[in-house]
């Protein structure tokens, strides 16, 4: 029995998360969702890697981040 591993986004959340996503994670830091402190990075036993909340117990594979994992650094000056 196969299992659709990702739900199919409609054409309009689709758009709505590629814009809400950078190109590229240089220049920003992995933070929580849900309270803002700084992810872990963790190696999976299926060669994939994850950020990691203590503080909340969740996470996210890197590979798929919510559009809110991403915090701008401050500039170097």
């Amino acid at each position: 029995m196969k299992r659709a591993l990702r739900k199919n986004l409609g054409e309009d959340e689709a758009e709505a998360l590629s814009v809400s996503l950078p190109v590229s994670g240089r220049g920003y830091a992995h933070v929580c969702p849900k309270c803002g402190q700084a992810l872990t990075l963790h190696d999976l036993r299926d060669g994939d890697q994850a950020y990691w909340c203590h503080a909340c117990n969740v996470g996210h594979r890197a590979s798929d981040p919510p559009a809110r994992a991403f915090k701008p650094l401050p500039q170097a000056g």
